[in-house]
């Protein structure tokens, strides 16, 4: 009994186990929730920084790019993305094929997109240029981020809507259901996505796309 107690004085539970054990780990756990709810906090955007991240994500919903998980991007929807994106959104700086009928495309420019975009090169190519066939009338589809949320290691969570107005449409990618119909633009939600980016702080400060879900929402 004088051993219990004396024990007692330097933090014996009365169950014979040794209750300064449990206090140090409850400090260990005290100290790590707030890193740990940090880590996981939802990220409040300004309006610059939502649309920066509208921006961001309708390059992939335009181009119509797959569900992916993380390193496992094919090679060929790496080569498929680019060749879209850079047909999209550099035309005019695009040469075009004798018969007129297609945009060339330089290789140097494909690897220049998926780097921007996903942090690596097509691990090889087959011809020093691509050629796309011209094409007209296309819908114009886009997205708009509704939560962004840090996970750790400048890596986040991000959620959102996928969008299409009817073709020759030209409705506010940063709009409202209210702009839109006010504007007189046909906008319809085709989908979600869910996707996991990081933030590259050298260099060329920028998001790029580790692993991206889709889900289709059509009726």
């Amino acid at each position: 009994m004088r051993r219990a107690q004396h024990m007692g004085a330097i933090g014996w539970s009365i169950w014979g186990r040794c209750g300064g054990y449990t206090s140090i780990w409850l400090m260990i756990i005290c100290l790590f929730l707030p890193s740990l709810a940090t880590a996981q906090s939802e990220v409040k955007l300004n309006a610059v920084e939502k649309k920066q991240l509208d921006t961001f994500f309708s390059n992939f919903s335009e181009t119509n790019l797959k569900s992916f998980k993380q390193d496992s991007l094919p090679q060929e929807a790496l080569l498929d993305f680019a060749l879209s994106h850079i047909y999209k959104n550099a035309y005019k700086s695009l040469k075009h094929s004798k018969d007129g009928a297609s945009a060339i495309i330089p290789t140097a420019l494909v690897d220049k997109t998926t780097e921007k975009y996903f942090g690596q090169k097509l691990k090889k190519h087959e011809k020093a240029e691509y050629l796309v066939p011209l094409a007209t009338g296309e819908a114009y589809t886009f997205s708009q981020i509704t939560g962004l949320q840090g996970v750790g290691q400048d890596l986040f969570q991000a959620e959102g809507i996928i969008y299409i107005s009817s073709s020759g449409g030209t409705p506010d990618p940063h709009g409202t259901w209210a702009t839109w119909k006010k504007a007189g633009e046909d906008v319809q939600q085709i989908g979600k996505f869910s996707a996991l980016i990081k933030k590259e702080l050298t260099g060329n400060k920028r998001y790029i796309l580790l692993e991206y879900n889709v889900v289709n929402t059509e009726p």
